[in-house]
């Protein structure tokens, strides 16, 4: 797919059904993973109405606001001089203090947009705007990887039939045949959430968006003998070990008895 022609409609119907009928984003991100700003449209704005919220809901554009305080059930923002919602889920990918947020500035996009007789209601996200930039991300990324390449990356996930590791906006998987040449009963034994690792890729899906990974490829081969020959092995380690001991036993045998003739 073409990163310059990114369909972000599509990519909501898959994400984010129902959120709403008709929801348009821009088509792309530019080259420095800036939102590209569509041209903006003709609209209508009525005297309750605001201009810039308007437009960015209608359009799809993400709109800069400043997290004000934290409130029953989220936060409250102003955007472009009006106040305006965004719910605790809304607000990131995963939950941090409210000291993290409060008195930032982000940009978000304008999920709900309505008039009543009480005034304008405004609510908006940030995690859609972060999950949508993460995605665009993905797919350039993705477009970039070459099976057969090594590259270094940070183990986010260590589950117990593998690890997963980001390379950098794409996560793979390092399945637990491909950590290491010999068989390891615990995974977090070996690896743990935030180890640099380096990987090699053995498999792209770009369809599904999905990237199998091998640790051991990277390594030196090593073999894990097996209980026959681990058996064997110590059988020959006592055998030498009991011709040395016989042999320094029997070193000044013969030596001594003749001397004595």
């Amino acid at each position: 797919m073409d990163n310059n022609s990114f369909d972000f409609g599509a990519m909501l119907d898959a994400q984010f059904g129902g959120i709403r009928k008709g929801y348009k984003f821009g088509k792309a991100f530019n080259e420095d993973k800036s939102l590209v700003r569509p041209e903006k449209k003709t609209l209508v704005v009525d005297s309750n109405d605001n201009a810039a919220i308007k437009t960015a809901f209608e359009q799809g554009e993400a709109i800069a606001g400043v997290v004000d305080k934290e409130t029953k059930g989220g936060y409250e923002v102003t955007i472009a001089g009006q106040r305006a919602f965004c719910p605790f889920s809304q607000i990131d990918k995963f939950k941090k203090d409210a000291a993290e947020y409060v008195g930032r500035k982000f940009e978000f996009l304008v999920t709900d947009y309505s008039v009543d007789d009480r005034g304008l209601n405004v609510v908006v996200s940030r995690r859609q705007l972060l999950e949508l930039q993460a995605e665009a991300l993905k797919e350039a990324v993705l477009n970039e990887l070459t099976e057969g390449e090594t590259l270094n990356g940070t183990v986010t996930r260590v589950m117990n039939f593998g690890a997963f590791v980001d390379l950098g906006g794409v996560e793979g998987l390092v399945p637990a045949r491909e950590v290491a040449w010999e068989r390891v009963d615990d995974l977090n034994t070996i690896l743990k959430s935030g180890d640099a690792i380096t990987v090699k890729i053995l498999h792209i899906d770009r369809e599904e968006g999905k990237v199998t990974l091998s640790r051991k490829e990277c390594m030196a081969r090593t073999f894990r003998r097996t209980p026959e020959d681990e058996a064997a092995a110590k059988s020959a380690e006592e055998v030498a070990a009991w011709m040395k001991d016989n042999a320094k036993k029997n070193a000044g045998f013969g030596t001594g008895a003749f001397d004595k003739l």
